[in-house]
């Protein structure tokens, strides 16, 4: 298998290597498809096809406009999982539209493009000499658009039928970030870097309080729904529990039950209370008798929450219904 010998940038879970379409041009005239998916560490040839026609087809090199790309991979798996680009980059303007993609479910929701835009924006505005940054997402996109805003881009317009997917355009939402309103680490909240420390799993476990626990789960329903939070809820205890050395069994770590039973009451919360920004339903709700980490028995018997099928599904209460 060829060493590629990229250029790469890292982040703290990230390398960034570095491929843009001259480059790989010629590495398709030095090896086969085979060798250079393996050597990309692309799993299928799949994602080697999408990998050859980002850089063959679409790929600019030219006096006016070009491209800079990287393909990104995780430091603990080695493992290709999107990529980042300044896929449109107009020289003569100094200004530049980027595009990323998360490859994998898994992958997403684990807080890697809030990791690598410090260090890509900064490599824009300082190695490419750009003045403005331009993004473009969906107007359904409501992740994207968070993410955006806490590093300083400004929403700017509507663009109809701009973006092609699944056979047919659709309307975008268009975004900017000027040299001078880059901000190399967006301000985070108590919470949000409580948050971002739950995706990384980099709390301390003494840390990691039932308070700690209802904190995350109202930002999640709060910012992105009941479904999504259920979700990232479910998949961030397990990751963490094994990260500290602890296994998920029927027995003993994950409890799909009391996850429900906690994500149900604080969405009731939530709707009881609309007229309430975040750091106002965390306090109020903090202070209720609801919070309790006993609030749960009012509903099961300990017979029931210690079962094996309450840890493994969601169960009905059997003391009064919730």
């Amino acid at each position: 298998m060829p060493d590629l010998n990229l250029p790469t940038l890292e982040t703290g879970r990230l390398f960034l290597r570095t491929l843009n379409p001259a480059p790989f041009k010629a590495l398709t005239t030095r090896f086969d498809d085979a060798a250079l998916g393996a050597a990309l560490n692309c799993p299928t040839p799949e994602m080697y096809a999408g990998v050859k026609e980002r850089f063959l087809t679409f790929g600019l090199d030219n006096p006016r406009l070009s491209m800079h790309n990287w393909l990104l991979y995780r430091k603990d798996t080695g493992k290709l999982i999107g990529d980042f680009s300044y896929h449109i980059i107009f020289r003569r303007h100094l200004r530049a539209e980027i595009g990323y993609s998360l490859y994998d479910t898994e992958d997403r929701g684990q807080g890697f493009m809030q990791e690598l835009l410090p260090v890509t924006l900064k490599f824009g505005f300082e190695a490419l000499g750009l003045e403005r940054i331009e993004a473009l997402t969906a107007v359904d996109n409501w992740a994207s658009m968070s993410l955006l805003r806490k590093f300083g881009f400004r929403r700017e317009g509507y663009a109809r039928r701009h973006y092609r997917f699944e056979g047919k355009n659709t309307d975008s939402l268009s975004f900017s970030l000027l040299r001078e309103d880059f901000k190399p680490e967006p301000a985070l909240s108590p919470v949000e870097k409580l948050v971002r420390g739950f995706e990384r799993q980099a709390i301390p476990e003494a840390g990691w309080t039932h308070e700690a626990h209802l904190k995350v789960a109202l930002w999640y329903l709060f910012h992105e729904g009941e479904n999504e939070a259920l979700c990232r809820m479910r998949n961030g205890i397990i990751a963490f529990n094994l990260y500290l050395g602890q296994q998920n069994t029927p027995e003993s770590g994950y409890h799909e039950t009391l996850t429900v039973f906690w994500i149900t009451v604080l969405k009731q919360f939530l709707e009881a209370h609309p007229q309430l920004n975040f750091e106002e339903a965390l306090s109020e709700f903090l202070r209720s008798p609801h919070s309790a980490s006993a609030y749960p028995k009012t509903f099961f018997s300990e017979s029931l929450l210690q079962s094996v099928r309450a840890r493994s599904r969601w169960v009905a209460p059997d003391l009064q219904p919730l």
